[in-house]
């Protein structure tokens, strides 16, 4: 569970707060499609690839030892020492040390490594290791366009580049993530056939589909109505994802224009705004001005609109008359209920699929079945289905629904000696070879780790039931990049979340679902949050008064 809120903070926090840091690009003409992420057979590979081609890489040196220090997540050791085993397989004078540590504690442990003089430690989860890891890190943009031993082709051909977290202003990219993780909606297909009710695809079918299984004495949707939820979960994943319909064209505002510091005529030069193309704003197709944005908030251009009342409208449709009613605000857990067979919908990432049916298993061999730290009594088996987010229709919405659609994993490495980093980011192109991760992600399934969604690494061959679970699920476009989440739940700045707008969020957002405020009273106050909590989000973004007046420059916060 520890691995979840970690997730669900990443989703919900740091991934946005990413796109406050100034102007990035990514250079790389990937699409995001899940047909080029989850394998196409039916069976593990036993012995994929290759020996590799030494002639390739020969000015490397594999020999020393490379010591692996990244959290201790379930089944994360026995992934890590098979990939490294099969490493040092291949190369005897190599010694892997998997030494990994606990999740407790872990982002003070990596950031003092960094701050340790000639530390043993290679690889870490460097998302966690903050403002320590500057200037001291493997810069993987260096061996981008490498040729891999372990493929045909370059590194980055094996596996999503595009999604990858990097900042091409600075020319850096220090975390590699194989991993895909998804929100998407969840239900009981037993339930749904029961009914007669098909998977919507807008929000107006979702709340047909909510009055069918409610007049059939379910509940249609279990999601927690806690504060939690509005921050940093479930209902905070849905503000950010229906307020992204909305505010599509805001990229016009905040986008990099001729003159800009971060501006790059190869990319901004040739961009045209799409609301169509779920991808057009991607990093790699548009550079982001963060002073731009924050300006624009200020001059009252990016602003608390009509779309985002249709937002909120849909959302009283539903919340908190289909979740619970009364009980909606104190749920906390959504997962009972729903096994057990009383609520037939929920939101979850797609790490559920393959912990449902993990559970599932564990109930047909008699075993009990815990969320969190409680064990669910009562669980009805079922068949699980997924769709994607439905799309809002009304006033004010600019484009289809997308979801939160991110990578995942967070590998780094610590920098050192140009021979020894040119050996980590070797046994770093294996792990993420289709070899390598094949053998990495199999001994983990094996030990009881749950992926959070599909692969990034092309061509991995999943166990058939792990491909199954993941047949239904499709990539429409991410909403976490540019500046378009600004106004979604609160405000906040590029030093984390300022808590007190987002309990202000969570204060008149309960006062309107429960029928306390209209709707007008709650943009009056979502906007007046906005201004209210404007002055500590640029002060923690590094972005001054001064620096708003002149846009084109780089933020000194002076």
């Amino acid at each position: 569970m520890r691995l979840k809120r970690l997730l669900c903070l990443l989703l919900s926090s740091s991934l946005v707060l990413a796109s406050f840091t100034g102007c990035s690009k990514n250079n790389t003409p990937e699409t995001s499609d899940a047909g080029n992420v989850v394998g196409a057979g039916d069976d593990v590979i036993a012995d994929p690839g290759t020996e590799p081609d030494d002639a390739v890489a020969d000015d490397i040196v594999r020999a020393g030892t490379i010591t692996v220090n990244v959290q201790a997540q379930p089944g994360a050791a026995e992934a890590w020492k098979a990939v490294a085993d099969a490493y040092m397989d291949k190369y005897p004078d190599v010694k892997i040390v998997v030494d990994l540590k606990p999740v407790e504690g872990y982002g003070e442990w990596v950031q003092n490594i960094y701050n340790t003089e000639n530390p043993t430690t290679d690889i870490v989860n460097i998302n966690l290791a903050g403002s320590a890891a500057v200037g001291k890190s493997i810069n993987y943009m260096e061996y981008a366009d490498k040729d891999s031993p372990y493929s045909d082709g370059i590194w980055t051909d094996q596996f999503n580049y595009a999604m990858q977290v990097r900042d091409l202003a600075k020319g850096e990219w220090t975390a590699l993530s194989l991993e895909s993780v998804q929100v998407v909606w969840l239900y009981n297909k037993q339930i749904f056939e029961k009914v007669g009710a098909q998977p919507p695809t807008t929000w107006n079918e979702l709340v047909e589909v909510c009055e069918k299984l409610n007049q059939a004495g379910y509940q249609a949707i279990s999601l927690p109505g806690t504060f939690e939820s509005f921050w940093a979960n479930q209902m905070g994943w849905l503000a950010q994802i229906y307020a992204d319909q909305t505010t599509r064209s805001t990229l016009n505002e905040y986008r990099a224009q001729k003159g800009d510091y971060c501006y790059d005529p190869d990319v901004d030069g040739i961009w045209q705004y799409d609301p169509t193309d779920p991808y057009n704003d991607d990093s790699w197709k548009i550079n982001y001005n963060a002073v731009r944005a924050f300006k624009a908030v200020k001059d009252g251009v990016y602003y608390v609109d009509e779309g985002m009342k249709t937002v909120w409208n849909n959302f009283a449709k539903v919340f908190p008359k289909y979740s619970g009613g009364e009980a909606f605000f104190g749920t906390k857990d959504p997962i009972p209920l729903f096994y057990q067979g009383k609520a037939a919908m929920i939101v979850d990432g797609a790490w559920r699929l393959m912990t449902f049916k993990n559970d599932m298993e564990k109930v047909t061999s008699g075993e009990a079945v815990t969320s969190g730290e409680e064990t669910i009594e009562g669980i009805q088996k079922f068949d699980l289905g997924t769709f994607n987010m439905p799309s809002m229709e009304g006033e004010g919405i600019e484009a289809p629904a997308r979801t939160i659609e991110v990578a995942n994993g967070f590998i780094g490495a610590i920098k050192k000696d140009k021979a020894h980093d040119d050996l980590v980011v070797d046994f770093l192109m294996y792990m993420s070879s289709i070899e390598g991760y094949t053998t990495w992600l199999n001994a983990g399934i094996a030990a009881e780790m749950v992926p959070n969604g599909p692969s990034l690494v092309y061509g991995v061959e999943l166990p058939a039931d792990l491909k199954e679970a993941y047949s239904g699920l499709s990539f429409i476009g991410n909403v976490q990049k540019g500046h378009g989440q600004m106004l979604a739940r609160g405000l906040a700045g590029s030093a984390g979340d300022i808590q007190e707008s987002y309990r202000a969020f969570y204060d008149y957002s309960y006062a309107f679902l429960n029928g306390e405020i209209t709707v007008d009273d709650w943009v009056k106050k979502h906007q007046e949050n906005i201004n209210t909590y404007l002055p500590v989000a640029l002060e923690t973004s590094g972005i001054s008064e001064k620096d708003l007046e002149n846009p084109q420059n780089a933020p000194t916060g002076q």
